[in-house]
């Protein structure tokens, strides 16, 4: 990945003070952050080495299930509050708008709270606000849980990008009618992500496909969305490999839901896959 650390200051140490939200009805308490022990190597010590293809999508399916749901406005608050709540570049606690790729201050639970200041990102919106984005669009799904909840595919975003994006695909954009100076594009028809998030994208697509794939989760047109970018997903979870912002992310993901994104744990599953198994979902 281009580092987000570049962005970010720090990222927050293992060990973390995390507050429950009210709207969950649980008291305030600490955990600590899973360490290294709670990587794919240890969560998944029992993969075969040679396991791909199917039998590796059907089990890492069986694998990902959420152990702990959540509802939707709790997925959100802890979203802002937790998940993504990391250090910023002046010190301070701050969320990261990802495709706008800009840390800003704060530590509520609400995606109003987090504004812009001025037109930070360079769209030609001054002070906007964020919001959830969901990587895999929840009207394909309308709206179901866990699917909706699920941390693993939703990112904090500012609204307009959000917005301008809708249930675009991802893919690469030549001329554009709207952009990001991080270099966000969207021509009306595909939405691109920053380089630094590309792979980021990737993986929360794949993930939800192994995860999802025999839930109503496809769009009208899916080869459009999905299938016929297959390869291109997979190039850019290669060029862009999982770094440890997107890591820490995981693990504080499996803290609250009890499961993890397996390609940010071992990016090399993908492939080990495939594109005509992942396009055969």
């Amino acid at each position: 990945m281009l580092k987000l650390l570049a962005l970010l200051l720090t990222v927050s140490p293992a060990k973390a003070e995390i507050k429950a939200l009210d709207q969950l009805n649980i008291n305030s308490y600490s955990v600590e952050l899973p360490q290294p022990e709670f990587s794919l190597y240890k969560a998944f010590e029992d993969l075969d080495t040679n396991l791909s293809g199917e039998n590796l999508f059907q089990y890492l399916h069986k694998r990902t299930e959420i152990k702990n749901p959540i509802t939707y406005t709790g997925s959100s608050n802890i979203m802002f509050s937790s998940v993504d709540n990391f250090t910023c570049e002046n010190g301070k606690q701050g969320v990261f708008a990802f495709y706008s790729l800009i840390c800003v201050n704060g530590y509520t639970s609400e995606g109003a709270d987090y504004k812009e200041k001025g037109d930070q990102n360079g769209d030609g919106f001054a002070g906007d606000f964020m919001n959830v984005e969901h990587i895999w669009p929840q009207s394909f799904f309308n709206k179901n849980l866990p699917m909706r909840a699920d941390l693993h595919h939703l990112r904090p975003t500012f609204s307009k990008p959000n917005g301008y994006r809708g249930t675009a695909p991802f893919y690469y954009v030549s001329s554009y009618v709207y952009a990001t100076n991080s270099g966000a594009k969207f021509d009306g028809e595909y939405f691109e992500p920053p380089d630094a998030v590309k792979g980021d994208v990737a993986r929360s697509l794949l993930y939800f496909v192994v995860r999802y794939y025999d839930r109503q989760i496809k769009p009208a047109d899916y080869y459009d969305f999905f299938v016929s970018k297959i390869n291109t997903y997979l190039q850019w979870n290669r060029q862009d490999p999982p770094d440890s912002y997107e890591k820490e992310r995981n693990d504080r993901i499996y803290v609250y839901q009890g499961n993890r994104n397996p390609f940010v744990d071992d990016y090399t599953l993908a492939d080990r896959i495939g594109e005509k198994i992942f396009s055969s979902h």
